[in-house]
């Protein structure tokens, strides 16, 4: 746990120092709030802005983790983060925690950026719709978290993170429901978003409180756990075989 705290601490100073992630993470929440409030009519509403938070989340889970990596592999210092006697689990949890930190900064960002230009800050919506809306974007994040720590074994193992990044990023919040209800997509798509936390978290952002509400968040903390177990797995799995084949440099 204390690895996994200090990674986290180190990579939130890192990625500070980064101009890229920076900006990335400065305007991302902001144009997707500004696209979503004119798709709505200039309207922010709470699902809105919460959606277009979600969106800047994403990107700078990808992205975090991706840049995470590979400034671990370009600096040299990959190979003394696999080989060092502590598994390769904590560091990569702290990873994934820094940019969904960061992560909830688009959700504050973009509800600022609504009140001040769309003079909108989600306020039309009910108390309990509202709680409900907060609480399956925080079950979101957590999503987020886990699919990080998933894609890690990928990045570990790549040279391409980068752009592994810029592949997944559009398709995935789309087809899990994030700016628009996943029931407007072509159903085959719509089939695909479901096997992803994120998938069945944002379409809670739709439901109130209620037992449909709690089910599709349930689903959500379900394949949250799923994805966390896989990544543990696949980061132990892949942590052992570049130790033994020492190709871990030729990747």
């Amino acid at each position: 746990m204390r690895l996994a705290v200090a990674a986290w601490l180190l990579q939130l100073r890192l990625l500070s120092r980064s101009p890229f992630f920076v900006w990335m993470a400065l305007l991302t929440p902001l144009v997707y709030c500004s696209l979503a409030a004119m798709m709505s009519g200039g309207h922010a509403s709470t699902r809105t802005i919460i959606g277009a938070g979600l969106m800047g989340a994403w990107s700078t889970t990808l992205f975090g983790a991706a840049e995470a990596l590979f400034m671990q592999r370009f600096s040299g210092t990959l190979e003394l983060l696999v080989g060092g006697p502590r598994s390769l689990v904590a560091p990569v949890l702290g990873f994934s925690l820094a940019t969904v930190t960061l992560g909830v900064y688009s959700v504050g960002a973009a509800w600022l950026w609504a009140l001040l230009v769309f003079r909108t800050g989600g306020a039309s919506e009910d108390a309990g719709d509202a709680g409900a809306m907060v609480i399956a974007a925080v079950v979101a994040m957590a999503g987020l978290v886990a699919v990080g720590v998933f894609l890690a074994a990928l990045y570990v193992v790549t040279r391409k993170a980068m752009e592994l990044t810029n592949i997944l990023e559009y398709p995935i919040w789309l087809i899990c429901g994030v700016l628009v209800p996943s029931a407007t997509l072509w159903p085959p798509l719509a089939i695909v978003g479901r096997v992803l936390p994120l998938g069945w978290a944002t379409p809670a952002l739709d439901l109130p409180f209620g037992t449909d509400w709690a089910a599709t968040l349930g689903v959500s903390l379900l394949l949250t756990a799923g994805y966390f177990a896989a990544g543990v797995v696949l980061l132990r799995r892949v942590d052992a075989l570049v130790r033994v084949r020492g190709t871990l440099r030729l990747r």
